[in-house]
């Protein structure tokens, strides 16, 4: 009968200690979040992955190839001038992406520029034939990249890439318990706000970004703060503020 009582004891006791455990752990969750904001540079991973696909793609199909091969590959619907075309739409609309804010007035206006520039082309080729080489038979419009070019421009985007992420890495803000704190950085120390009844406004400044990145932008306002806190380019932005409801509820804060 000892022996019994005291595995049973035993078996008390672990089972006790992995409950505090897994309530320290769920704790730590929930009373913890990362929050990363980045720059505009995080949209061209689109350009990033097509130069480095299209390069490989056309290793591949460049292998072996004579020189007559070589010279139709660049011309009309050749592989090399069809993926030069592709990369120029990707990359063209990549930039589009960074360069404006697409909210709904911006995307329409765009839209129907694009459908007057497409018009005007169009129109102009059917007079002059520079869009068929002005033969008139078919597409000819030649744009075409070496192998090496698709790969500088994608070692390129890599690097800028790179260092957009790595500079979130070490900059960045943590919601923890009462206090919304701002690490700067490598020597750059921490900033401390209090979370108490702090405002949190989530924003959609970019249709498409939404859509690809699931990203957006959250002011903070700390109470008793003369600035609000902007963050851009929020990956994720809906899981975040989720997250930041579960922790800062218990504190009153104010959502939007």
């Amino acid at each position: 009968m000892a022996e019994e009582a005291s595995e049973k004891f035993v078996d008390t006791v672990v089972v006790e200690k992995k409950l505090v455990q897994e309530d320290k752990e769920n704790k730590e969750y929930k009373d913890r979040m990362v929050i990363r904001s980045y720059s505009s540079m995080i949209l061209l991973i689109p350009s990033f992955i097509t130069a480095l696909v299209l390069g490989i793609v056309q290793i591949i199909m460049n292998r072996g190839i004579t020189d007559v091969e070589l010279y139709q590959a660049i011309r009309g619907s050749g592989h090399m001038n069809i993926m030069g075309i592709v990369f120029l739409i990707v990359f063209s609309l990549n930039l589009i992406l960074v360069a404006f804010d697409f909210n709904r007035s911006v995307t329409i206006i765009i839209v129907l520029l694009l459908v007057v520039v497409t018009a005007t082309l169009l129109l102009v080729n059917a007079y002059t034939g520079f869009l068929t080489g002005g033969s008139g038979s078919g597409f000819d419009m030649r744009i075409y990249f070496s192998t090496q070019v698709y790969f500088a421009l994608a070692a390129l985007l890599f690097f800028i890439l790179g260092f957009t992420f790595l500079g979130s890495l070490f900059n960045y803000y943590i919601v923890e318990g009462n206090e919304l704190l701002h690490h700067k950085g490598i020597g750059g120390g921490v900033e401390r706000y209090p979370a108490n009844n702090m405002s949190v406004v989530k924003e959609y400044p970019d249709l498409i970004e939404l859509l690809i990145f699931r990203s957006g932008t959250l002011v903070l306002t700390p109470p008793r703060s003369e600035r609000s806190i902007i963050l851009k380019n929020v990956i994720g932005i809906n899981k975040k503020v989720k997250q930041m409801n579960e922790i800062l509820s218990r504190l009153k804060v104010d959502i939007n």
